[in-house]
């Protein structure tokens, strides 16, 4: 190896182009973390896959019981409108608390040979991306037949709103994984957020019985437009708005943007940290 192909990491400063390239150099080191992931969490499980199938199935029954035979709610096909935000929610709520700990909790890798550490937490937002499809490839056929909501046009929107939910999911997962690394406090702080979000967001009832007066706030919630497109699409057999759409792309294109940032900038102190 000639000294022009050798690099000094300790004096190379990282730059969004750097940490870019990378991503895609290393893109096979991704696809094998991604993988070894799945393997392990279905391994040795006789019913492997099914067990991802269970929490959300639970939460949906639960959720079922409480709002229909308990609050009554009186939602068309509450179920299906149920499942669309409840599975959306499940894909961002694990996604962003295993994230949090990507680098803290990979400390032995992370010391010992150099990558380009964005790929942690993107291995595990895409991890869970690949439980989500699965999932929904289960539910949504069988709950569209129950209920008769066959597909329509909008429908052709799903893989963009998906896209852009995972985009937004990605620059949390770099903000979170960063933060935690210099402060631990972080992944209990995530945590209580979880808990609260899942509130704001509308996933157990329809935007349009919130009281207008609190409705504003809650259509700026994280998760919000997502659910809301989600909704639109197959349960209200309709186009997204145009407010429904910019909240979407704003939320995505602000988070991977500060993500990589804070990543770019902290990303040569990171070893030391874990």
């Amino acid at each position: 190896m000639t000294d022009e192909e050798l690099e000094d990491r300790a004096i190379i400063r990282p730059t969004l182009g750097r940490t870019l390239r990378g991503l895609f150099q290393y893109g096979h080191l991704l696809r094998n973390l991604v993988s070894k992931d799945l393997k392990l969490k279905y391994r040795g499980s006789a019913l492997g896959f099914v067990w991802s199938l269970a929490n959300p199935l639970l939460m949906i029954g639960v959720y079922t019981f409480a709002f229909t035979r308990i609050m009554k709610v009186e939602t068309p096909a509450f179920v299906f409108y149920l499942v669309l935000g409840i599975l959306a929610w499940t894909y961002f709520a694990n996604a962003i608390a295993m994230s949090s700990g990507s680098i803290v909790d990979s400390g032995g890798l992370v010391r010992s040979v150099w990558f380009p550490r964005a790929i942690l937490p993107f291995a595990t937002v895409l991890f869970n991306l690949a439980q989500y499809l699965l999932t929904v490839a289960v539910f949504l056929p069988i709950l569209m037949v129950l209920y008769d909501k066959p597909p329509a046009a909008p429908a052709l929107a799903y893989p963009l709103v998906l896209l852009l939910q995972t985009a937004f999911m990605a620059g949390l997962a770099l903000l979170l994984s960063v933060s935690t690394a210099f402060f631990r406090d972080v992944r209990h702080l995530v945590e209580v957020a979880l808990a609260v979000l899942f509130w704001a967001t509308p996933i157990v009832y329809e935007m349009s019985r919130v009281p207008e007066r609190f409705r504003g706030w809650l259509q700026f919630s994280p998760m919000a437009p997502y659910v809301t497109a989600y909704h639109d699409i197959f349960y209200y057999r309709r186009w997204p708005d145009a407010g429904v759409w910019a909240l979407a792309a704003g939320y995505a294109v602000v988070a991977l943007a500060a993500g990589l940032w804070l990543m770019t900038r902290h990303e040569d102190r990171l070893t030391e940290q874990v």
